[in-house]
């Protein structure tokens, strides 16, 4: 049962990376507004930034939804493992003894 604990306290914490995600696009969207440029270059600037934000945030969900299922596969088979000794042992507890 402990390892299950130790498996879910493995994956990455990502707090910290969210809080750096979100940072970066305020920061940028400031710089864009606060620079000296026209609004077809803000904009145009804006548009970039989102749609890069946007790849980039998609690379991430897919990398944590590859992780997750990664992790439920692990917790899966070794709940089967577990499941199927229990299982086996109960088997042999009940064999008549000769």
């Amino acid at each position: 049962m402990n390892d299950m604990k130790q498996s879910k306290n493995d994956g990455m914490n990502l707090n910290p990376l969210i809080g750096f995600a979100l940072g970066a696009v305020v920061g940028a969207a400031i710089a864009l507004l606060m620079a000296p440029a026209s609004g077809e270059q803000t904009r145009r600037k804006l548009s970039s930034v989102a749609q890069r934000l946007g790849n980039d945030a998609g690379r991430s969900i897919q990398d944590i939804r590859e992780n997750v299922t990664d992790t439920v596969k692990e917790v899966a088979t070794e709940l089967g493992a577990d499941a199927r000794s229990a299982i086996d042992a109960d088997r042999r507890a009940s064999l008549p003894r000769t």
